[in-house]
């Protein structure tokens, strides 16, 4: 009769020789997750604040298609599974939702005071990549002029521009003569674009003979725009550590630059 700790460890090398076979033969991985192609979307019901002196507006958000468990956000907030955001006053709202393959959508939401008119059209203008050629106009409309301005809490100008901005994400207020305001929040980005200046890079250095094609050695073919968005924080980790391209020389500081500029935009699919 074998002692307990040999039927102890042949026990644990049956269960272990299993997970391998199932680990080995498991059909079950979807692979990457085509976020353009997914179903996806984001709506939402509101409520508007009552008054401009108070903050009680409401953004109820709801998820249909894509995969489940969901996460949402407002603005620049991180992401969390409640749906429900209180306590909001009047301006306009980014609400963003995201699900379990990180596929992601947004949608803009807008609160006005019971009564108030006021409005605000914002025009961003591109930074540049690594540059503060930034800028932002502010067209107030309703309400009751004149209108004061803020850029990220910082002094109230009458001034309705701002400019040598960087790429990132911008809080504008605009208030009226009797207090009521809007706040919206906007992102400048660099402007180097996933169709013209990331494509080339890729298709010059990465989506070449043998790696990252269809039927090439690599594990995802770059001749997609959707694989290479999907695939953004992976691409500005590999080139600028010298891992891709495989085998060849390290791209250029201005070709990480545009690839770091555009990841940093949020990798859009422009």
């Amino acid at each position: 009769m074998r002692s307990i700790s040999e039927q102890g460890l042949i026990r644990l090398l049956l269960w272990g020789l299993l997970f391998i076979y199932m680990s080995c033969s498991s059909n079950d991985d979807p692979g990457p997750v085509d976020c353009n192609a997914s179903s996806l979307a984001v709506s939402f019901t509101s409520t508007d604040p009552t008054s401009c002196a108070v903050n009680n507006g409401t953004i109820t958000a709801t998820a249909a298609g894509g995969e489940g468990p969901f996460q949402y956000a407002l603005d620049a907030n991180g992401y969390a599974s409640s749906a429900d955001f209180k306590g909001l006053g009047a301006g306009t709202y980014q609400l963003k939702l995201k699900d379990k393959n990180g596929c992601e959508r947004s949608t803009s939401v807008v609160l006005k005071p019971f009564g108030s008119t006021l409005a605000a059209v914002i025009t961003v203008t591109d930074s540049g990549c690594n540059t503060s050629n930034g800028a932002i106009s502010i067209d107030a409309t309703g309400g009751t002029g004149p209108y004061t301005y803020t850029i990220n809490n910082g002094a109230v100008s009458s001034q309705n521009n701002a400019t040598v901005l960087a790429a990132g994400s911008y809080v504008v207020k605009v208030t009226d003569d009797t207090g009521c305001s809007v706040t919206e929040t906007v992102k400048v980005l660099s402007g180097i674009r996933l169709s013209v200046e990331i494509k080339a890079i890729i298709d010059a250095s990465c989506a070449v003979t043998g790696c990252h094609i269809s039927g090439g050695a690599a594990p995802i073919s770059f001749t997609s725009l959707a694989n290479i968005q999907s695939s953004a924080s992976l691409i500005k980790t590999k080139t600028a550590s010298g891992e891709m391209p495989k085998g060849g020389a390290k791209l250029s500081q201005e070709k990480l630059d545009a690839i770091a500029c555009w990841v940093d935009d949020g990798a859009p699919n422009n």
